[in-house]
């Protein structure tokens, strides 16, 4: 007599032994280089439609070790944080954090929520982003100017927009302890797009609200000189025309429980990083820390003849092996213009974010945004971050790509800045929109 197999129980093994045992990745070591000759080698390390990329020769990955740790270039509040916030947050039904010890919303949260990830957990995929957004706001006032630009695979380099991006935690980091915060915000956020005059003064304002609320978003086109609320289904929309939109940036920066979160499993992944060694900060006159115009910035393909890859690819990154989590998301909202997306994130420090595979509403694999990342560190041992390097969303459907350059000899990005809380009131906004 055959053995009677109980269904249920065999899928649910089989289930639980694909995400803690993934396939085996190729076998990488430093100094390997992958290109359209070996791109098998990337296998298991890298999304799929990124071995299309290999394939076709669109860009090469050299790996190597980092010369530094990742776990030590996080906030010290962060660091404390690792043992004073274990166990003492969870995640309710509705997505929001809340307090073990009461079931509500948390009074203040210092550092990141979610210590310790529990793979069996269902909640896992919306801790981890949680702490993502929350190493941010550990860096205190943060501001990221930066400059869009098109590219296309034919046309090469085709224009750029410059912007700012500013951001004002109200939780998170030691110094929000002290503001008013009766609204009961998480984070006010504001972009600025400064250049070129025809686009000048379109600008978004942004209040992200600790409990159920959806954010709150505001928008200034200046060709009707007005202030318009937007749907948080427009952070879906093309910022300014670009291939990449608002809840793209940091490869998501959506509110947690606008989407539904499924832990997909723990591997092994190649994570870019700009250079191997850390780069030194500057101390600014208010002492923020600000990268440095002399350090080692992100290079890509259309500003090298002799490239022969994608264009809009970088050409001087490195990629090291590193832990990563693999968490997919859902829409809540039927309007949002993305379907089901794939996130891989670093499994150590969670700032780091690194791939978002993208699917349309039908399901059909529509685009790619993924960023690298840098360690600087400034005179004193304990002045360390990581710092996002590049980022871009890849349209396969178009062959177009979206380049945020983060930081350049241009410009530089500034941690632990001063702002005028006044500048993210609505009254404050409308004097940047002109």
């Amino acid at each position: 007599m055959r053995p009677h197999i109980h269904l249920p129980s065999f899928a649910a093994l089989l289930w639980l032994l694909l995400a803690t045992v993934p396939t085996a990745p190729a076998d990488v070591a430093p100094g390997d280089v992958i290109d359209k000759t070996n791109w098998e080698k990337a296998k298991g390390l890298v999304p799929d439609n990124t071995l299309e990329w290999l394939k076709r020769g669109d860009f090469t990955l050299e790996v190597a070790d980092l010369n530094f740790d990742p776990t030590d270039y996080v906030p010290a509040v962060v660091k404390t944080s690792l043992q004073a916030n274990k166990g003492k947050y969870d995640v309710d039904e509705d997505g929001l954090m809340v307090d073990v010890a009461t079931g509500k919303l948390p009074e203040f949260i210092e550092g990141i929520p979610f210590p310790e990830i529990d793979p069996n957990d269902p909640k896992a995929g919306s801790k981890i982003m949680y702490n993502k957004f929350y190493q941010s706001y550990s860096l205190g006032h943060v501001n990221y100017p930066f400059s869009a630009r098109w590219v296309g695979r034919n046309t090469g380099f085709e224009r750029e927009v410059i912007c700012d991006y500013k951001q004002y935690p109200m939780d998170g980091a030691p110094g929000a302890r002290k503001e008013r915060n009766s609204e009961r915000l998480e984070r006010m956020a504001l972009i600025l797009v400064l250049a070129p005059f025809d686009i000048k003064g379109t600008n978004i304002l942004n209040w992200r609200y600790r409990d159920k609320r959806q954010d709150s978003t505001f928008g200034y086109v200046p060709a009707i000189r007005r202030v318009r609320r937007m749907s948080p289904a427009n952070r879906s929309d093309a910022f300014i025309g670009a291939d990449i939109c608002v809840d793209d940036a940091w490869v998501f920066d959506g509110k947690t429980n606008s989407m539904e979160w499924k832990f997909l499993g723990k591997r092994e992944a190649l994570v870019p990083f700009l250079t191997p060694e850390f780069q030194r900060y500057e101390i600014t006159r208010k002492g923020g820390w600000r990268t440095s115009k002399s350090g080692k910035i992100p290079k890509y393909g259309y500003e090298d003849d002799q490239w022969q890859g994608a264009p809009w690819m970088p050409t001087n990154l490195i990629w090291a092996k590193r832990q990563v989590y693999v968490v997919q998301l859902t829409p809540k909202d039927p309007y949002y213009n993305y379907g089901v997306q794939e996130i891989w994130i670093d499994a150590e420090v969670q700032i780091i974010a690194v791939w978002k595979v993208i699917n349309d509403r039908a399901g059909k694999y529509w685009k790619t945004e993924w960023q690298s990342w840098t360690g600087f560190q400034g005179p004193e041992e304990e002045q360390k971050a990581i710092v996002g390097a590049t980022m871009m969303a890849i349209d396969d459907r178009t062959d177009h790509c979206s380049i945020i350059r983060l930081f350049t000899d241009e410009y530089q990005v500034t941690y632990y800045d001063s702002f005028d809380r006044n500048d993210f009131t609505m009254a404050g906004f409308q004097k940047f929109c002109k």
